[in-house]
């Protein structure tokens, strides 16, 4: 009996020349791979515990020009970078844990500053030996110390690997194309089923884009590390609404 009603409703408003309106989201993907151009490690260089801002600073700098010295070697193009972001220095309480994982303050209110170190290099095959050079350079400084006591200590972090800006953009138009593709390809789909009257694009949404590095499963010598990405994959979700008059597909 209802399907009897809703028929008669379509029929009705087709005989009067009223219209319904319709709508339907289509959802648009499209990924673009490419090869990562650079690789990326950041140290970071810490001091803290010290009873002068100035002698924190001054440490810091000491550990950091130390490892700076060991990464200019691997500067060797002009797409090579050598960074010192630097940070704040602030007075603060600082705390560990001990050997069960309770909180332990290491000492209170003294100066603490920071630095960040990064080396973006396109000889991403020189990775395991920068991060050697790295390693060296913080041997005798590398972890904090629980005693309390005036410290500088350095904390080298994993590699990344990626494109660089000007291709990360080509990347994300070239994605954004296919998922546009991808939604009009759903689309004509669904105005092939119904020749609907008064389509129009009704909403746009702002495109969505995610990066990753893709590798493989490597089948050669495990002893290559870090494992250099197959891939930096760049993918776009880009939404849509279209609206339409349905009442042709109902007569």
């Amino acid at each position: 009996m209802r399907k009897v009603i809703i028929l008669n409703l379509m029929t009705w408003l087709g005989l009067t020349g009223l219209a319904l309106e319709g709508s339907v989201e289509i959802i648009g993907r499209g990924s673009v791979e490419k090869a990562p151009e650079f690789a990326e490690v950041q140290i970071k260089v810490i001091s803290i515990c010290y009873d002068k801002s100035l002698e924190a600073q001054s440490q810091n700098a000491v550990l950091s020009n130390r490892i700076l010295a060991n990464l200019k070697p691997y500067v060797r193009t002009d797409k090579d970078q050598l960074i010192a972001t630097g940070g704040h220095t602030i007075r603060q309480t600082e705390y560990t844990a001990d050997d069960e994982g309770r909180s332990k303050v290491l000492c209170e209110r003294k100066w603490r500053t920071a630095n960040t170190l990064i080396i973006q290099t396109e000889a991403m095959d020189s990775i395991a030996q920068i991060q050697e050079k790295v390693l060296e350079a913080m041997a005798a400084d590398e972890g904090v110390e629980v005693t309390g006591e005036a410290q500088t200590y350095a904390e080298l972090g994993e590699p990344s690997f990626s494109v660089f800006a000007e291709t990360y953009a080509l990347m994300k138009k070239e994605a954004q194309g296919k998922a546009w593709a991808d939604a009009s390809g759903q689309f004509q789909v669904f105005l092939n089923q119904c020749k609907l009257q008064n389509v129009k694009l009704a909403q746009i949404s702002q495109p969505e884009y995610m990066r990753l590095a893709k590798a493989m499963p490597s089948a050669g010598n495990v002893e290559d590390t870090p494992i250099i990405p197959d891939a930096i994959s760049v993918s776009a979700t880009w939404r849509f609404i279209w609206s339409f008059d349905p009442t042709p597909c109902y007569r």
